[in-house]
């Protein structure tokens, strides 16, 4: 098939389009909501999931090392976490860093005093990425690490580790689900707005089967409005994903900052930009598609 019979399909597709300029863009704009949807709840999960990684210093494991633990012995060890996966960072705490946080912290100052000795251990502080690993796998982490020579005592709270991961797993799961129905939404829409096409060029479509055209060639036109379509809703969606998220950065910083910290939220990237400008193509030939297979062959005979 040569370049121009493409071409001239294109460009009688475009005109259609244009002809009528509100119907198309209420449909391009209806179909731009319906990507912006799903789309905008996958980047707020993204950063969400973002946030939650950067709470290490929330998710700790204390291991409680034996007195007579060598320095060479804690640096080997140290050495050894950082390595493990799902670590973000390894503290060092000796006993008098120990006995200076709990009495900042407890406000235990006399009762220390009266009992001579420093009662606490010295400590290595595991930070991890709550979000890295299933809660199972960091507990079998933790199990291990008990075991290690110089360690006395493992002491952590996972539990809120497998909150969280069900709560984003939960979220995810959802977006996937609403996604996969508001992409079928889409085909609807789409098929729907060909076939009325196909209907009100029911003369146009019968006079060109008369004089020899192909089902290809009458087909090819109302793919390309499809595609066309799909192609300006992806870049509207695009375009409603970022002002949105635009819009949503000031209160957020705002609140970030009431907690002491930054978050800035992050929109598409230009790849995943065109990532959603293709989907939402392919979705707009799709139901293009469907459509002209069911209706076309009932007006070309």
């Amino acid at each position: 098939m040569s370049f121009h019979v493409r071409l001239q399909a294109l460009g009688n597709a475009r005109d259609t389009l244009l002809r009528q300029p509100i119907a198309t863009a209420l449909t391009i704009i209806a179909l731009a909501v319906v990507f912006a949807l799903p789309v905008g709840l996958f980047t707020a999960l993204s950063n969400l999931q973002q946030l939650l990684a950067s709470w290490h210093n929330q998710a700790q494991i204390s291991l409680y090392l034996h007195d007579d633990a060598s320095p060479q012995a804690i640096a080997q060890l140290r050495s050894q976490l950082r390595q493990s996966p799902g670590v973000v960072a390894v503290r060092f705490i000796d006993k008098d860093q120990a006995l200076t946080d709990f009495q900042h912290y407890a406000g235990m100052t006399a009762a220390i005093h009266t009992l001579g000795a420093n009662p606490l251990p010295a400590s290595l502080i595991v930070e991890l990425n709550p979000l890295a690993q299933s809660p199972g796998t960091l507990e079998a982490q933790v199990q291990q690490w008990s075991h290690e020579p110089i360690v006395r005592s493992a002491q952590s709270d996972l539990k809120w580790v497998a909150r969280l991961q069900a709560i984003v797993a939960l979220g995810t799961r959802a977006v996937y689900i609403l996604a996969i129905l508001l992409a079928l939404g889409a085909v609807l829409v789409m098929g729907n707005t060909i076939r009325l096409h196909i209907e009100q060029r029911r003369d146009e479509i019968e006079i060109s089967s008369l004089v020899g055209a192909t089902k290809g060639f009458i087909r090819r036109p109302f793919l390309y409005q499809g595609l066309i379509q799909g192609i300006l809703a992806g870049f509207l969606a695009w375009l409603i994903v970022a002002i949105a998220f635009a819009v949503l950065q000031a209160p957020v910083s705002h609140l970030a900052s009431l907690y002491g910290t930054n978050f800035p939220l992050h929109a598409l990237t230009p790849g995943e930009g065109l990532l959603l400008v293709f989907i939402s193509a392919a979705l707009g030939w799709l139901g293009s598609l469907v459509a002209v297979g069911r209706h076309l062959d009932n007006t070309v005979s």
